[in-house]
């Protein structure tokens, strides 16, 4: 796996999750090689550097070696969203249309049970809005100007009275802008001229519009992406300037690219002014790397499962399309941007189980973390989790460092879990059973929720698992849940990071305008005005960064509804000047989606439909990884010796074979018990499953006498 040659091109992906740092180093070859490094939270290019670190010192070589011979860098960083979770960004000042100032403070009614469980939104004392608010209401200020739906002046702008809310906000100690201004996406003039003024008088604060961030329909979610955007830009923007910095210090050509939330990659200058499309930008790339092995595999609808130190995340792949999600959540707050689909629980390797005042046991959502991490870490963690559970049933193995580098100690585990045994007076083996169970089932659940709740049965799908701790879960919440088959990548520990680098280079731009076919001959002219418009961005975006027009593939969607709905169905559009035909097609195309996601015969026809926003998504393709292993039959070769393991299918612990990952061979095949372990992750396979080996190192794993 690591026997890259010393001239070899590479190309690098690294994920940044809650505990560990994630590297895969792929050459030219399709040899591989992947490293792991605990999180560094402090400064999270710390994490990153040691990963190279690692790679340099096991290829025998140094960093400014693999850097200078790197051709692409591919990063996805959780900075922003950490920064969102924790509320540790830039104090910002909101510019708003006199007598709308307030919209982020009041919010929508639904605003109270946003990202709530259903059991949290039936106790009262939940529903609250967020809190503190992501802006403080002393913090915005009122502009005399008003534009209306069809772009006409209604109110000119006050430049002066809105240049002197600026100084007031700057002098109070603000440290970001954004500026939001009514019906500002049909005509962008009185943000831009603000804008203007403001970089010309406060060079150094940074500045969001909603035209440029978010120019969609929603007062109350645009402002939101605005906030969202100023609140964690200078944080964002200054770790990726600061690595970017190092990387090239140490002898890297290429640009670093970076991770965006819709599946694409950008560039540092590019994200540095939309940092709102990184967040959840990690779990995507796991996404991605699913849907790339599934036109491998030919498996169309999957389950995509992340299971890390802190969370869960689940992603689908259905009919072969990555599903979006329509209307993302932080922190009870709906924001708008393209984004991957993924659901997220805090339920990981780093969970901590304790005791409710009923003297039920739990688990879980608050996670140890990197630091101090389970107890088994070693590293001052006293709190049970469920890797400390997972050690003391056999899953993990004592002798086998996590990643290379984290030694792990039954003794510390036992003594953790003995504090909660003691409580619910129960043998610590039971306990850890117990925490397992619980901890499967509310992954089970959630994997239900977004199959189910989406109207799409789970038998029919596969369960992809990946992340440190997804193989030892992966056979059991397949057959929870039904689905017809687990499947585990080679180098699930690090699978995010090299799913990064299945993916292009994708900018995007859009506008909502919303019209109701049957669309007149001036709404069509206007329609393809408006994505010719668009398109032309998209272009300059590559222009920008050196790439001619020639090399873009541009494709166009619109998202559309039925009237006096709230969500939108995205359809695709042809790549030509809209015709007539073409908006009949559409409709059909939207109608068939429809049913498709929602049920047969749940479109309502006699409501009529509605074109709200129309996109034009522009790609360039980049180089996809070739991934394969030699064949070999003979299962005694991979054989490392054996150990008990606990299954509570059979009652306790038995033994069973334990497997070295790295000497699999393609076609091998297993009955279990067995263990599976590798440099990133441990593979359990329970008895009475069938386990074998494709020809990239992957592993099915079916129930005996599945389909």
């Amino acid at each position: 796996m690591n026997a890259i040659a010393p001239q070899e091109g590479l190309r690098i992906g690294v994920d940044i999750g809650g505990t560990f740092t994630d590297c895969v180093i792929l050459a030219q070859s399709g040899r591989r090689l992947t490293t792991k490094a605990l999180t560094t939270p402090s400064d999270p290019t710390d994490g990153v550097l040691d990963c190279l670190n690692f790679a340099a010192e096991i290829l025998s070589s140094t960093v400014p070696d693999l850097l200078t011979r790197t051709t692409a860098f591919v990063h996805g960083t959780t900075v922003g969203t950490n920064t969102l979770a924790q509320r540790r960004g830039a104090r910002t000042g909101l510019l708003m249309t006199r007598g709308h100032e307030q919209t982020i403070t009041i919010g929508r009614v639904r605003q109270k049970i946003m990202g709530l469980s259903e059991r949290e939104k039936t106790h009262i004392t939940h529903l609250s809005k967020a809190d503190p608010p992501i802006v403080a209401p002393e913090d915005i200020r009122a502009v005399t100007e008003r534009i209306d739906v069809n772009g006409d002046v209604v109110v000119a702008l006050d430049l002066d009275g809105a240049l002197a809310a600026v100084d007031e906000l700057v002098a109070s100690g603000i440290e970001a802008l954004a500026i939001c201004l009514l019906w500002s996406f049909v005509r962008p003039d009185h943000e831009q001229q603000i804008a203007e003024h403001v970089r010309a008088a406060h060079p150094g604060l940074y500045l969001s519009l909603s035209s440029e961030v978010a120019p969609l329909l929603g007062e109350y979610e645009r402002s939101v992406s605005t906030v969202f955007n100023s609140y964690i830009g200078p944080t964002v923007g200054d770790y990726l300037y600061r690595l970017e910095t190092q990387l090239k210090k140490q002898g890297m050509a290429c640009s670093l690219l970076v991770m965006q939330s819709n599946g694409g990659l950008s560039t540092v200058p590019a994200i540095r002014n939309r940092p709102l499309l990184t967040i959840d930008s990690g779990p995507a790339g796991g996404v991605l790397g699913s849907h790339f092995f599934s036109g491998i595999t030919d498996e169309r609808n999957i389950i995509c499962t992340d299971v890390g130190g802190t969370t869960f995340d689940v992603g689908l792949v259905f009919d072969d399309r990555v599903q979006m999600d329509p209307l993302p959540v932080i922190d009870q707050y709906a924001y708008l941007t393209p984004k991957i689909y993924v659901k997220s629980i805090g339920a990981g390797g780093g969970s901590i189980a304790w005791v409710d005042r009923g003297g039920s046991l739990r688990v879980g959502p608050h996670s140890a973390g990197a630091m101090p991490g389970p107890a088994c870490y070693g590293r001052g963690g006293t709190e049970p989790t469920v890797t400390d559970a997972h050690l003391v049933l056999g899953y993990l193995n004592a002798n086998h460092p996590l990643g290379g580098t984290v030694h792990l100690n039954r003794d510390a585990a036992e003594a953790a879990l003995a504090t909660v045994a003691k409580r619910l007076s129960m043998p610590v083996i039971d306990l850890a059973a117990g925490i397992a169970e619980i901890s499967s089932a509310q992954m089970a659940d959630l994997m239900r929720k977004v199959t189910v709740e989406r109207g799409l049965d789970p038998r029919g799908f596969i369960v992809f698992a990946y992340g440190g701790a997804g193989p030892v879960y992966a056979p059991f919440l397949a057959r929870q849940i039904g689905a017809r088959m687990a499947y585990v990548p080679s180098d699930s520990g690090m699978f995010s990071a090299l799913g990064m680098l299945t993916t292009d280079l994708i900018f995007q731009e859009e506008r909502s305008f919303r019209v109701r076919p049957p669309l007149a001959m001036d709404d069509i002219a206007a329609v393809n005005q408006m994505l010719d418009t668009l398109a032309g961005q998209v272009v300059e975006r590559f222009a920008a960064e050196g790439i001619d027009a020639g090399q873009v593939q541009l494709s166009r969607a619109v998202d559309m509804r039925f009237a006096m709905q709230v969500h939108e169905l995205d359809v695709d559009l042809p790549d030509s000047d809209l015709i007539e035909t073409d908006i009949a097609q559409t409709c059909s195309d939207f109608v068939a989606k429809y049913e498709q996601t929602y049920g047969e015969n749940s479109a309502y026809l006699e409501a009529g439909m509605e074109m709200v926003t129309f996109r034009v998504t522009g790609l360039v393709a980049l180089d996809r990884p070739t991934l394969s292993i030699e064949a070999g039959s003979n299962s005694a070769d991979s054989i490392m010796g054996e150990r008990l393991v606990y299954f509570s299918s059979a009652d306790g612990f038995v033994t069973a074979q334990v497997h070295d990952g790295d000497r699999l061979r393609a076609g091998q095949i297993m009955i279990g018990p067995a263990i599976v372990q590798r440099f990133g992750d441990t593979v359990v396979v329970p008895p009475d499953t069938h386990m074998e080996v494709d020809n990239m190192g992957g592993l099915t794993l079916r129930q005996e006498g599945a389909s």
